[in-house]
C-alpha cells in the first residue's frame, strides 16, 4: 500500500457513489462470475437484509463486502479486494469488522468459498471458520463452493 502516510484506511458502509468502484474489483476478481452493476445497485437500494462495506484509502475503495443478516444468521454474500492491495492484511480487517458489526445480532457467520481458492480460506480460516461442507457446481463455471461458518459469540 504505497500512499501518502497521512492517507488511513477506513472502513464504512457503502453507498451508490461507491458501486462504480466496486464493480470493476468484482470483475478484476471474479471473471467467471462477477456480480453485475444491477445485483449491487439492488442489495444497496431493496433488500432490506443486505449491508455492504468498503474499505477506502483516500478517495479509491480497495475492498468490499456484503453480508446479509436474516434473524440470527450472518451470510457473506460476497468480498473481495483489490488485486494491488492483497496479501498486506486488508481482507483480514474487513472480515474481522464485518463479523464483529454481525455480531450485535446474529450467533453465527457463513459463507461459500471457491474450493481452489485457497487464499481466501486460508484468511477465513484464521478468523475461526471451519469446514462445513460443499455445494456442487455452485458457480456458473461449475467449480464447486466450501462452505465455511463461524460462531459470533465471542467476537
Amino acid at each position: 500500500m504505497e500512499k501518502q502516510s497521512n492517507e488511513a484506511l477506513e472502513i464504512r458502509k457503502m453507498t451508490i457513489e461507491d458501486v462504480s468502484q466496486v464493480y470493476k474489483i468484482e470483475n478484476k476478481s471474479f471473471t467467471n462470475s462477477s456480480w453485475s452493476l444491477e445485483a449491487f445497485y439492488h442489495e444497496l437500494e431493496k433488500n432490506e437484509f443486505a449491508h455492504y462495506f468498503v474499505v477506502s484509502l483516500g478517495d479509491e475503495i480497495i475492498a468490499y463486502c456484503g453480508i446479509w443478516l436474516v434473524i440470527d444468521q450472518a451470510q457473506i454474500t460476497t468480498i473481495s479486494v483489490d488485486q494491488s492491495y492483497r496479501c498486506n492484511g486488508v481482507g483480514q480487517l474487513l472480515l474481522e469488522y464485518v463479523m464483529n458489526f454481525a455480531s450485535a445480532t446474529c450467533t453465527t457467520m457463513s459463507l461459500e468459498v471457491r474450493v481452489e481458492n485457497k487464499a481466501a480460506r486460508h484468511i477465513y480460516e484464521k478468523a475461526g471458520f471451519t469446514y462445513g461442507g460443499v455445494r456442487r457446481n455452485y458457480y456458473g463455471d461449475g467449480e464447486d463452493a466450501k462452505v465455511m461458518w463461524v460462531s459470533l459469540k465471542n467476537v
